[in-house]
């Protein structure tokens, strides 16, 4: 029954935005689950690298008394685990992201040339 009143919603708006070709109905349909996808993994994606850099920094960059600071590459090793590699992780995700991820979709009205 649920499914019968969304379907009737949409038919509605449809007719009254001139969408009445199905055809179009489905592209729009599409460019918004294409939408959503990229939408989650952007979202999922940002609290990883957000747990990842506090937590692997709230456990080891306070240090113990009198022990001394491991050096990696010229500073402290937790700031080359805690910041820089998230971030190259993070940069190197992204441009997957951008470039094979991501999907342009017709949205329906647009020519060609635009």
């Amino acid at each position: 029954m649920t499914d019968g009143f969304r379907w009737s919603i949409g038919d509605a708006f449809s007719k009254v935005h001139g969408m009445e070709d199905q055809d179009e109905s489905l592209n729009l349909r599409s460019s918004f689950e294409q939408a959503r996808k990229e939408f989650w993994f952007m979202i999922v994606t940002w609290v990883f690298f957000a747990g990842w850099t506090t937590t692997y920094n709230g456990l080891f960059a306070k240090g113990e008394p009198g022990v001394p600071v491991e050096i990696v590459l010229g500073v402290p090793r937790w700031v080359v685990f805690g910041v820089g590699l998230p971030w190259v992780v993070a940069v190197s995700v992204t441009v997957w992201f951008a470039f094979c991820f991501m999907k342009d979709t017709p949205l329906g009205g647009e020519e060609e040339g635009e």
